[in-house]
């Protein structure tokens, strides 16, 4: 059950910097799909460079999202999409099916097993693609806390892939391609400007909406905040794993911070920012 009370609690000292890096780690770790895997890459292939300056404005329109999603539930201590229910009910309904429908497991897996099975020689993939959900299943269940045990293979991911993807980039481009890369920061493309002639502007728009996590992907970042213990999700406990017997209370309604000059300050330390009093009051008022 949601308290819409919400009793008050001291906001806690901020942690040092090593320990906030996590949810960044999950957050770069899922948008690594089928936006930057996918859509930009045949976008690029075929309109050239000229249009990347839509992907550097999707992912700096995400990064105010994410940021204002990690304040809220900073000071809250529980997820934005408990705040949304607050403000409206029937909210939950559409995040729900707006979740599962884009991103349900089944269907990425099977995509997964599809490709894996190619590279070492299975064709009848199927069974491929329930051995990896049990996969998952088993990992999940096992890890003692939830949010690590997600953590802990996203920096596996990360450190394996970004270096990869570096190092193809460098050896499959020359520089005539860094120029084009530059010019299309600002739109400037092969014998155009912004919007190539002929591109699907749905699929230009989907790519835009896919740079970077997208979606409700970047909702979660709230959760990842809150499971890591930061500012007030200090006092909401975290989801264990199934077969852990060190269980913690886990309450999904957070805590409004006291408002004060210590909290304030605490805040701006969380929160990496100078002047944050007017996003503190706003958080707490919802």
């Amino acid at each position: 059950m949601i308290n819409f009370a919400q009793p008050k609690k001291s906001f806690p000292k901020a942690i040092s910097f090593a320990r906030i890096i996590g949810p960044s780690f999950i957050l770069l770790g899922l948008g690594l799909g089928s936006g930057e895997v996918i859509l930009w890459p045949y976008l690029v292939s075929n309109y050239g460079l000229g249009i990347i300056w839509a992907a550097v404005l999707g992912i700096l329109f995400q990064f105010f999202i994410n940021m204002e999603v990690e304040r809220y539930s900073l000071l809250r201590g529980e997820s934005i999409i408990v705040g949304y229910y607050r403000k409206f009910k029937g909210v939950t309904i559409w995040l729900l099916l707006s979740t599962l429908i884009p991103w349900i497991w089944p269907g990425i897996v099977a995509s997964s097993a599809k490709i894996f099975g190619n590279l070492i020689g299975i064709k009848e993939f199927n069974h491929l693609g329930i051995v990896l959900l049990l996969l998952i299943g088993v990992i999940l269940s096992f890890g003692k806390i939830l949010y690590k045990t997600i953590e802990s293979f996203q920096k596996v991911l990360i450190f394996l892939s970004i270096p990869t993807i570096l190092f193809l980039t460098y050896y499959l481009s020359d520089s005539t391609d860094y120029i084009r890369l530059a010019e299309g920061f600002v739109g400037i493309g092969e014998g155009y400007f912004l919007i190539p002639a002929g591109i699907s502007l749905a699929t230009l728009l989907s790519a835009f909406a896919y740079s970077g996590a997208a979606g409700n992907l970047n909702l979660a970042q709230s959760y990842y905040v809150r499971e890591k213990g930061y500012g007030m999700g200090k006092y909401v406990g975290r989801i264990t794993g199934l077969f852990n017997k060190d269980k913690e209370k886990v309450t999904i309604s957070g805590f409004k911070p006291e408002y004060n000059k210590a909290t304030i300050s605490e805040f701006k330390k969380c929160s990496h920012s100078s002047n944050e009093k007017p996003n503190f009051v706003s958080s707490c008022a919802m």
